[in-house]
């Protein structure tokens, strides 16, 4: 076990012991201790999932036998204080890895006499041992037909090292050992996981891990769908549609970590007989959630835009800053629509999955629609007036 770890375990095993006898603090203390318990087993399974892995990969590399070859997996033995449920894990992994790589010529047999408790009585005395480790007994009882040889893996923790010990002997008297393996990893370093039905080597793991992390482009092209409702001011002459805007632009990471992004990007809005939009934006963004983004959970981002947005149409009544008039109409008729031209800053929040999916929420600010006769605000703090709220999906590419 790692020596931090294993002085964290012996603090916490001390504290109950000069603490006062106060319940809730025993009470606090032994919660502590289990969650440091889980955490360190499930550190240990991994490293072991990760030992097997390695174990059996090189088998489908180096097959032990020529043929497809009945094995008795005779015992799995695992660090004290581990229990039956780390021995229940390893085996289902190797049972899983043998049967889905075939590669190694490994059939697994079952032999309930080899792990049960056999009694031998003879001239010399009575002898009690598992039926592996008696295989004259087990000849005798015909129970060696389904295999000639077993397996035994045993994990032991040396140091800051867990250590698995292969070995497979031949089911005969003197129980000869035909393979042996040793193999050893450091509990504080992380595991790899491999899947099991693709066994690959450590280094080919380590390098499909750098390209998945090196891989990711740091620029996408982000395609957005956003509304953006407008504030209605008391006895306004016009009230303002919510608009739909579609933009697509590019984004970059500045670095791998995505913890800082820009964008810029454009948009246009379209509404039958009542208006139409052009708006260009940019974007800086910070992740909220963490100092690097995330491969397998969604990501927080907050940003800061700022949008030039161009609208023309009778919808652009409602951000002018004079009432409407008969010149207004009378324009309309003539065929020369109204059109109104402001810029816009904008505080969001933005919840990225996998840097390919997002959904957003943000308030916009318009100073140039402070005066406008339709136009009211959603939230004034002042200084800082937001006219509309927006929501948006994204999709980038």
């Amino acid at each position: 076990m790692d020596p931090v770890i294993r002085a964290w375990c012996l603090l916490a095993l001390l504290l109950p012991l000069t603490a006062a006898a106060d319940p809730a603090v025993l009470d606090a203390q032994r919660a502590q201790v289990e969650t440091l318990r889980q955490e360190v087993a499930g550190q240990i399974q991994l490293r072991a999932y990760d030992l097997l892995d390695e174990l059996v990969y090189e088998w489908t590399q180096h097959p032990i036998f020529e043929t497809d070859t009945p094995l008795v997996l005779a015992d799995v033995s695992v660090p004290v204080g581990f229990g039956s449920g780390l021995e229940a894990l390893v085996e289902n992994h190797f049972v899983h890895l043998a049967i889905e790589n075939r590669r190694t010529h490994v059939v697994l047999a079952h032999c309930p006499q080899c792990t049960a408790m056999v009694v031998h009585s003879g001239a010399k005395g009575t002898l009690v041992s598992r039926g592996a480790d008696d295989p004259e007994v087990l000849a005798a009882a015909g129970a060696l037909a389904a295999s000639q040889h077993a397996l035994y893996l045993d994990f032991e923790i040396e140091g800051s090292s867990l250590v698995l010990r292969a070995r497979i002997t031949r089911l005969e008297k003197a129980l000869p050992i035909i393979y042996a393996k040793t193999l050893s990893s450091s509990t504080s370093s992380a595991a790899l996981l491999r899947s099991g039905d693709q066994l690959k080597s450590a280094g080919e793991a380590r390098a499909e891990y750098l390209d998945a992390l090196q891989g990711r482009s740091a620029y996408v092209i982000p395609f957005r769908i956003g509304v953006r409702s407008y504030a209605s001011r008391e006895g306004a002459y016009v009230t303002s549609a919510p608009f739909v805007w579609l933009q697509v632009g590019a984004e970059a990471a500045f670095s791998q970590a995505r913890a800082w992004t820009g964008s810029v990007s454009a948009g246009v809005s379209w509404s039958p007989q009542t208006h139409e939009g052009v708006m260009v934006q940019g974007r800086l963004s910070r992740l909220l959630s963490g100092s690097v983004s995330s491969l397998t959970h969604p990501d927080l981002y907050g940003f800061l835009g700022a949008s030039l947005i161009y609208v023309r149409g009778s919808d652009a009544l409602a951000f002018s800053d004079v009432a409407p008039s008969i010149d207004n109409l009378a324009s309309q008729l003539k065929g020369t629509p109204p059109t109104a031209t402001f810029a816009a800053f904008q505080f969001g929040l933005e919840l990225r999955v996998k840097n390919r999916l997002g959904v957003g929420v943000f308030l916009e600010g318009a100073p140039a629609l402070d005066d406008a006769q339709s136009i009211g605000d959603h939230l004034d703090l002042g200084l800082l007036k937001f006219q509309a709220l927006g929501a948006e999906v994204s999709v980038c590419f």
